[in-house]
Order: structure tokens, then sequence, then C-alpha cells
């Protein structure tokens, strides 16, 4: 009797365990996006197939269709995240920042920091707006529109810190500074080293402290 409870025991143990462990695995949805993610970001977009993801996530065909409709769904809600984090990142970045200008160059070192993290990949923004150089279908639109989505409230963000400090609407001070951001992610990317980037934080500095166009004594 004695071993017959000891076998019960282990079993109903056992069971807790598995049960444990099933309750606490990611869902099907988490588990697609955390394998696009890393798949996208490390070989591309385009190179990577529905059954490699798939695999990865270890969810069925039936579970895609079914909760993203599409691998190009699966796209946008990987780039949705990808500016989900990277905005609340920044606002992290800057919780205690008072200074405008401050806030301005925590862009670039935001940058600096993620391009170091993640070995050199450029910006995934960039990256995945590259794969889709003239997008064809609606869905290929949508990937590139949520791109220029976290563009824009790149742009909309600086443009409104910039008329903070400058007492003036400052939007074209806005396109230069992301001008600047731009070239230093690309070349960053290139050379593999995070020099560019900090060339790009100095020139924005320099704008940042230079005198308006009118400026007169």
């Amino acid at each position: 009797m004695a071993t017959s409870s000891t076998t019960k025991k282990k079993k109903a143990t056992g069971t807790g365990r598995k049960t444990g462990r099933r309750r606490s695995r990611p869902s099907p949805r988490e588990r697609l996006l955390a394998s696009a993610t890393n798949l996208f970001t490390t070989e591309g977009i385009r190179v990577i197939g529905i059954d490699r993801i798939l695999r990865e996530a270890d969810v069925a065909k039936a579970s895609l269709y079914s909760l993203y409709g599409s691998k190009d769904a699966l796209v946008v809600a990987y780039l949705e995240n990808l500016d989900k984090n990277w905005r609340e990142a920044w606002a992290e970045r800057t919780r205690e920042m008072t200074d405008p200008e401050d806030k301005i160059l925590a862009f670039f070192d935001q940058c600096i920091d993620d391009c170091e993290k993640e070995n050199f990949r450029g910006s995934h923004f960039q990256n995945a707006a590259n794969e889709y150089p003239r997008p064809d279908t609606d869905s290929e639109k949508l990937i590139v529109a949520t791109v220029m989505a976290h563009r824009r409230w790149c742009q909309e963000t600086l443009t409104a810190l910039l008329d903070e400090k400058n007492g003036y609407p400052s939007a074209s001070q806005a396109n230069q500074l992301l001008i600047f951001l731009d070239g230093g992610l690309a070349g960053a990317r290139l050379l593999r080293d995070a020099a560019p980037l900090r060339t790009a934080r100095d020139l924005a500095r320099q704008l940042l402290s230079a005198p308006p166009a009118d400026y007169s004594i």
C-alpha cells in the first residue's frame, strides 16, 4: 500500500510540474512574434520562410493564419512591437531629463547602445524598408507605412523638443538631425563600429549649440 501511495504522489507531483510548465509557457501569439523578431533582426525578412518561423516557435501553421493572417501581417506586428519598445526605452532613458537638448541627444545615445548590443545590424526599420523598395501589394505597402510611422514619431518628437528649446518652429532643424541619425546608423552598420554614430551625435550637438541662421549681435 505504501508503494502504491508513493507512486501516486510521484505521479501527482509530475503532473503538477508539467501543468506549471504549460502555464508558464508563452502563448502561440507571443512565441510567433518572438521567433519572427529573432529571425528578422538577425537574418532579414524576405529570406525567412513561414515554415522556419513555425518550427522555431513550435506553433502549427493554422495558428499563424488564425492569429496574424499572413507572414506580411506578422512582419507588421514585428515592426509595431519594435517601435513600441523603442519609444518605451527612450521614455525611460529620458524620464528624469528636463533639458530638451539632452532628450534630443538621447536619440543618438540610444542608437549607439542598440548598435553595439545588436552586433551592428543597423536600424531594423531601415533594413525592413530596404527589403521592400517597390511595395506592390497592400500588405507590403502596410509594412513600409509601419516603418514610416516610426520615423514620423521620431521627427515629430524631435520637432516638439526643438520648438521648446528654440522658441520657434523647428521642423527643418529636426529633419537635419534625422539625416545625421540616418547617416550614423548606415555608417555604423557598414563599418561595424559605433564611430559614425558618435560623429553624428557630435554634429547634432554642434547644430543644437549654433545660433539661428538670422542671428545677429
